[in-house]
């Protein structure tokens, strides 16, 4: 580090490179008292070897930029470097770089540039090896043309190698048979040793068909004293690039060793070698006789095992040589004296089933072995690094020592089981592979060990993805409710939960989940496989297979599924595997969260390409066994309506609605709308009476209450349309629940589709956990059958009379009522309210609706008190402003066991009034009325609703209905604020329900109504009184005022988030913000995401005593605000109330002209036409034609919204438009003609 007058105090070396050897280097350079200089490119950003240093320096967006001499001296001479050291690749072996280093007075830490040119040219090389009585391999000088490569083949004799003079890598190397492969790869090896290293230059060489490839690691001090290091063995290669390497070789005897390392060693010194160098043999098996390849003159890739096995440190020793001031080591007195044996495979991003493509990608999880186990990992990768294409495909090299080879292979083998790298392909299983090999053991290991090791991955292959496949498990992700983080998991449990079972899986393996249009899928490995749910074709290799069965799969077959059953309801099916897909479990979990972009494979549904890996121990399941019929998921007829059953609360009648509004919710027909999806599905029907007026501090609007925690399945009117919030919704919001949907009903809301028909029936408790009782029975009785030693045909009968049989016993339950206990107030205590809220919740409200922070501290001591006690069976709880949900499990925790410990629990909390909580201060930077809100803003006029109050500003409208003079003043508000984080997950992941602790602050203002479906990430918004950010793009309600920063980061790899705590935000902290331009906060973000950017955070303590104080000395403004606020909003609550009607009136006026004209002109004129039709029910988004357009095969027509997704949709055929049936914002049924296109003759 520098000190105040810029003076550096340890001498600082530039690590010219980047991953792994860079963080290797930095060791060395931190142990010897050196302070290490990294650089990086834009897209390393997030690379390890950037995150933990201390002095880093970016050279820009460009990729190749760690090949920019400029640049590199550049940084040297801003940081006062001494020294460069290059690691490999890149500029390690350019002479023109050392030439520049040593001009600019940097030491080099490696050889001198007259030794780089002497060996960069292999022809070259070869001249100087013979001057050294180095023995070389037959072959040629540089041949300029095919003929003369030809001619000099002929004389050594085919086979032989054409090689670039300047390659390495197995660039430029081709094996040729005879003449005429010389004459096809001649121009191929000039053109990449051109493209890749600026030297056309080729040569002949003779092939050795069985070989060895084996090096001899050296060491010099550039005044002719050399050193060897012993050998290291190399030939286990693909594509001429090493794979896997060890230390000493299994192939060498003591004289052969003693001969190739003296070969070495005459070579190192006939160059007057400098640094750490690498003299490459090949070993001809035949004749035992060893030919000079190459000399790379660098630090090699492999170093790591010499340094095992002789305990010396090589990059230490290129420090101390070249580095002024260090003590250089001693290489006279160096003895050879090796011991053990070291093993090290390089793990790469690629595939080796497909010839080792390359693999870009996000890896999702990373593990490696326990490094106290003789085991060594030098990477630069970890969970949640980005790989990008543009670099060397190496994530890291796994080094095993050991006493005996033996031992090592044995470590090896152990080390690489349990090493995980998941999310993209590696060649880690390929690694397995060959370590369990009998060659490998026997340490057979030529240059063709690879050709006849055999391989294939335990994965399924998908060919082609289907229309939205996602990685699911049950039950999802639990216990972080109280964060924002939905479970996921099947929107179908049953089915899945079946299939498993089906398969003797575990309950909890993961499978796919499948929506409206299925995958094909290659399995590379034998499997049982069951697919169920809603009706869909499924084929192997294209012979039709049955739903709810198990069949077996063979290695090599194409399982297909098509597209749901457009004559029967239903929207998903289920693939389930034996033994379960194994993709990498997050916060707990291998489902898929697309809207956070987590678990699964990358966070996303299934892509062309992906490798699902498949569990290792999979399941002992026998094929051929069916879930009996009358287990199976009952589906409407179609046309029929869904029974779906619920139970009553939490928000039910009289308090918050009206008798009459229940009982026409269990009698009424709901519509599904076709803006549903796996965060909500959204319903059309009746519109509430309300019991309210309006929603007091909650927001003007009688939905409005005070932020609380959701239950899974609950009934949500965002304003006045219902919402079933499901698996990937949020878990914290300001709108009434009237009822709840049972555990064990929820998947048929999974299965409706747009248009389907739905109806509420009431269920009591008794029922809803007999229902829970009997499937898990069922689950039982299944997976012991299918785990037989042989298959039963008649299993599916027996099956049915021991379910028959069973007679749950169920606990003494409550009433099934939406108030199952109240506590009055009294002078010391706020009263209470403890509300049902389906079969696994039960939810806990203090005092009256109001927002006061005493209640809130209340919550927070009744949560601490039970967390204390370690309910068995209390699986989470998620704090409200002035409530707490409760998610229990009733098969452990009784319902009556835990109302009664809730009880006991609130008897012994101190009053709130007198604590102190520690409250940190956040400070964020905020571009008020930013562009992607407003966007946003439009998108909703464009598809949801063209006018309402808060269109098209928000801002405006919050100004309006709290009677302030406009923008500015919304502005000085905001900044001025200073908002206390109340709950977590008010829109997912960490998202805050903040409220301003100065009540002068709290803007009071409805959401949308109905709300959002999209919200850009980092968008700030205003609800009832409440502040939240979003973390991630999502649906939403809150009135937009601008952006802020990022508050999650999924792998916690930046700070202040961490692994463990990928959220920014605790409960009781305070968000104050400062205001920052468009272009500011476009640059802070980047540089919050890189970790460039820290944020102001300062420990506080916040005193509900002084606070309490303070509201007395305040009381007269903040009721004269509220005065004026009331008046406000109810001018703009008739407002929205006339908005409405005349959005209404303005849709069933075009519901008349379209049924009135029939759109003037049907499909039925056009004979000529191919009719583009929907595939499902949807909103049209954008039409992208008009008749009279010349179209291509594949362009896009129409473009369709539906479940929050965009789908295009193309053109069959190459033609002219001759109709068009649809507009945008119209919504089309599933087969409707939305185009007709005539076909080109």
């Amino acid at each position: 580090m520098a000190d105040t007058n810029g003076h550096i105090d340890k001498p600082r070396v530039l690590i010219a490179n980047r991953g792994e050897i860079v963080r290797r280097v930095s060791r060395s350079c931190k142990a010897l008292g050196l302070t290490p200089v990294v650089v990086y490119t834009e897209p390393d950003a997030l690379s390890l070897h950037v995150l933990e240093a201390e002095v880093k320096a970016c050279l820009g967006p460009s990729p190749r930029d760690y090949t920019n001499a400029a640049k590199l001296l550049e940084v040297a001479k801003a940081q006062q470097c001494v020294a460069v050291h290059p690691g490999y690749g890149f500029l390690s072996e350019n002479a023109e770089f050392v030439e520049a280093c040593e001009a600019a007075g940097l030491a080099f830490l490696g050889p001198t540039s007259a030794t780089m040119n002497m060996f960069s040219r292999k022809h070259t090389a070869r001249e100087f090896a013979q001057s050294a009585n180095v023995p070389v391999l037959p072959g040629s000088s540089i041949v300029t043309s095919e003929e003369e490569a030809v001619k000099e083949a002929q004389s050594t004799g085919f086979p032989v190698l054409l090689k670039a003079t300047g390659g390495g890598g197995g660039i430029g190397i081709y094996i040729c048979q005879d003449a005429a492969e010389v004459r096809k790869q001649f121009a191929a090896a000039g053109r990449q040793g051109k493209a890749s290293f600026g030297d056309a230059g080729v040569f002949v060489e003779k092939y050795v068909q069985r070989a060895h490839h084996i090096e001899v690691q050296i060491f010099g001090d550039g005044q002719g004293t050399v050193v060897t290091l012993g050998e290291r063995e190399c030939s286990i290669q693909r594509r001429h690039q090493k794979l896997v390497e060890e230390s000493p070789s299994p192939y060498a005897d003591d004289a052969f060793r003693k001969d190739i390392t003296s070969a070495a060693r005459r070579l190192g010194e006939a160059a007057r070698y400098r640094s750490a160098g690498t003299v490459e043999f090949l070993v001809d098996e035949d004749t035992n006789k060893f030919y000079f390849l190459e000399v790379n003159t660098r630090l090699q890739v492999e170093h790591g095992i010499t340094e095992l096995v002789t305990r010396t440190d090589l990059v230490d020793w290129m420090l101390q040589l070249g580095v002024p001031g260090l003590q250089k080591p001693d290489l006279k007195a160096y003895r050879h004296e090796p011991k053990g044996w070291a093993i090290e495979v390089r793990l790469n991003a690629e595939d080796p089933f497909k010839n080792f493509t390359p693999a870009a990608g996000l890896i999702s999880q990373v593990a490696w072995p326990d490094a106290s186990t003789g085991v060594r990992v030098d990477t630069w990768v970890e969970s949640g690094t980005e790989v990008t294409p543009f670099y060397d495909s190496l994530l890291a090299k796994l080094m095993v020592f050991g006493s005996t080879r033996a031992e090592a292979v044995k470590k090896l083998q152990a080390a690489l089981s349990s090493t995980a790298i998941s999310g993209i392909p590696t060649n880690l299983e390929y690694h397995r592979a060959i370590a369990a090999s009998d060659n490998f053991a026997a340490g057979n290991t030529t240059t063709k060990f690879l050709e006849s090791l055999p391989f294939a991955p335990q994965a399924v292959e998908v060919l082609a993805p289907g229309m939205n496949t996602t990685v699911q498990d049950w039950p999802g992700r639990q216990g972080l409710w109280k964060v924002g983080v939905p479970p996921s998991g099947p929107m179908d449990a049953l089915s899945l939960r079946l299939g498993n079972a089906l398969l003797g899986n575990d309950s909890h393996a993961a499978g796919l989940e499948i929506t409206l249009a299925g995958p094909r899928l290659r399995f590379h490995t034998p499997a049982t496989v069951a697919v169920t749910g809603a009706a869909f074709p499924v084929t192997l290799n294209d012979s039709p297979q049955p739903m709810w069965t198990s069949f077996a799969v063979s290695r090599g077959d194409e399982l297909a599924i098509g597209n749901a059953d457009s004559d029967s309801c239903g929207a998903r099916c289920y693939l389930a595997v034996s033994g379960g897909i194994n993709t990498p479990l997050y916060l707990g979990s291998r489902s898929t969260f697309p809207g956070g972009k987590l678990g699964g494979v990358q966070g996303r549904a299934l892509r062309p390409g992906d490798q699902l890996p498949l569990s290792h121990g999979s399941s002992a399941a026998r094929p051929g066994l069916s879930v009996p019929s009358a287990w199976r998921p009952r589906f409407p007829e179609k046309g029929n309506a869904w029974e779906v059953g619920v139970l009553p609360g939490p928000n039910g009648a009289p308090d918050y609605f009206t008798e009459e509004d229940i009982e026409t919710l269990h009698t009424a027909t709901y519509t599904v709308h076709y803006n549903s999806n796996r965060l909500g599905v959204r319903l059309q029907g009746p519109r509430p009476k309300f019991a309210r007026a309006d929603g007091g501090g909650g927001g003007s609007h009688p939905s409005n209450v005070h932020d609380h925690a959701y239950a899974l399945g609950s009934l949500n009117f965002t304003g006045d349309m219902p919402v079933v919030l499901t698996h990937d919704g949020p878990s914290l919001g300001g709108f009434v629940c009237p009822v709840t949907i049972a555990s064990t009903q929820l998947w048929k809301l999974g299965q409706a589709s747009p248009m389907d028909a739905i109806t509420f029936l009431a269920l009591t408790l008794e029922e809803a956990l007999t229902a829970s009782l009997d499937l898990q029975h069922k689950e039982s009785l299944l997976r012991k059958a299918a785990t037989q030693a042989q298959a039963d045909t008649s299993a599916s009968s027996s099956l049915e009379k021991q379910a028959t049989a069973f007679q749950p016993s169920l606990p003494q339950l409550p009433h099934t009522q939406a108030l199952l206990h109240s506590m009055p107030a009294s002078d010391t205590h706020p009263g209470a309210q403890y509300r049902l809220a389906g079969d696994r919740y039960v939810f806990v409200e203090y005092g009256p609706m109001e927002l006061d922070l005493n209640l809130r501290v209340r919550i927070a001591e009744l949560t601490k008190a039970l967390e204390q006690q370690r309910l068995q069976g209390l699986i989470d709880m998620t704090p409200g402003v002035r409530s707490c949900l409760l998610e229990y499990d009733p098969h452990t925790l009784p319902l009556q066991q835990l109302l009664d410990t809730l009880l006991a629990a609130d008897a012994k909390l101190q009053p709130a009034s007198s604590m102190a909580l520690p409250s940190r201060i956040i400070y964020l930077p905020l571009a008020f009325q930013e562009a992607t809100t407003a966007s946003a803003i439009q998108k909703y006029m464009k598809s949801v609703r063209p006018e309402a109050p808060y269109l098209p500003s928000n801002v405006d409208f919050i100004a309006a209905n709290n009677g302030l003079k406009g923008a500015d003043d919304v502005r000085q508000t905001v900044l001025e604020a200073s908002y206390m984080v109340l709950g977590l997950g008010d829109v997912y992941l960490g998202a805050p329900c903040a409220v301003p602790v100065d009540p002068r602050h709290r803007l009071t203002v409805p959401k949308y109504n109905p709300a959002r479906t999209f919200t850009p990430e980092g968008a700030v918004g205003i609800g009832g009184s409440y502040m939240c950010i979003y973390p991630m793009e999502s649906p939403g309600g809150y009135q937009l005022v601008g952006r802020t920063l990022p508050i999650w980061n999924t792998f916690g790899r930046t700070p202040p988030f961490s692994r463990d705590q990928p959220w920014l935000l605790r409960y009781f902290d305070q968000v104050r913000f400062y205001e920052v331009s468009e272009e500011e906060l476009k640059d802070l973000r980047k540089r919050f995401s890189q970790g460039n950017f820290h944020l102001r955070i300062e420990d506080s303590e916040f005193s509900m005593r002084e606070h309490n104080a303070f509201l007395e000395t305040v009381a007269g403004d903040v009721e004269a605000m509220g005065k004026r606020q009331k008046a406000c909003m109810r001018k703009q609550m008739q407002l929205d109330e006339e908005s409405l009607e005349r959005v209404k009136a303005q849709e069933a006026k075009a519901k008349e002209e379209k049924a009135a004209n029939g759109h003037a002109e049907t499909a039925n004129g056009h004979d000529k036409g191919v009719e583009v039709t929907a595939a499902f029910t949807a909103n049209v988004w954008e039409l992208q034609c008009k008749p009279g357009d010349k179209v291509a095969s594949g362009q896009t027509l129409v473009v369709l919204e539906a479940m929050k997704m965009e789908y295009p949709i193309p053109s069959p055929v190459k033609g002219t438009v001759k109709a068009c049936f649809v507009e945008g914002s119209q919504v089309t049924n599933q087969g409707d003609v939305l185009v007709v296109v005539e076909p080109e003759e």
